[in-house]
């Protein structure tokens, strides 16, 4: 059995949209000195969610995914699913620990309401890279919560969510803030330019980016 956990830590305005993407490139948390010019644009909010999560002057991974979506897309990993499971390890993105360990987890903030997630137990695990669809008969719809736009979430490594399909054409922005974990980094994430390397090991290019 393990618990999956979120919770609501404020809300953001997110600036124009560019198409940027950047997928979990290192930065000092806290320190705005850390992050690039590349996303000048997102100094503010930065700034606030290096607020909301703490563990200032660790190195944690910031995630930035702007997409233009037509009805039927989502912007991220599709089907019931945790981040931070690896090869049946805790410990990816989602901080350290065994089964059922808080962690330290991540933030994440959408500009449109395409993700939910679930604050229950379940009986059972993920499977190795954190796939869930086989939980789906367990699913609480009392405990299951949409995602509102600009709307900052805690979630635990083991909390269970999904990227919804979108109902209509929109551009979409994301954002995902990683606390610091034990979990790897993986090649072809984004690096970061100004030199600030990743804390953990780093492994070869995974499917699921």
């Amino acid at each position: 059995m393990f618990t999956s956990t979120f919770c609501y830590r404020g809300q953001i305005d997110f600036p124009e949209f560019s198409g940027l993407r950047v997928m979990m490139m290192p930065v000092v948390l806290g320190d705005l000195g850390s992050i690039p010019d590349m996303l000048a644009s997102y100094r503010g909010v930065l700034t606030k969610l290096f607020a909301l999560g703490g563990h200032a002057g660790s190195v944690g991974y910031v995630t930035i995914d702007e997409k233009h979506l037509t009805p039927g897309d989502t912007t991220r990993r599709g089907g019931l699913h945790v981040d931070g499971v690896y090869q049946g390890k805790m410990g990816a993105w989602g901080g350290g620990g065994g089964w059922g360990s808080v962690g330290n987890g991540m933030l994440t903030v959408s500009s449109y309401p395409a993700c939910r997630a679930w604050n229950q137990h379940f009986i059972g695990m993920p499977g190795d890279e954190g796939e869930c669809d086989h939980l789906i008969d367990q699913l609480d719809p009392k405990a299951e919560r949409v995602f509102g736009a600009g709307e900052v979430y805690w979630l635990d490594g083991l909390c269970v969510h999904e990227s919804m399909p979108v109902p209509e054409e929109t551009d979409r922005q994301f954002i995902r803030l990683s606390l610091p974990s034990n979990g790897p980094w993986f090649e072809g994430y984004t690096e970061n330019p100004l030199g600030i390397r990743p804390s953990g090991e780093i492994l070869p290019r995974r499917e699921f980016m």
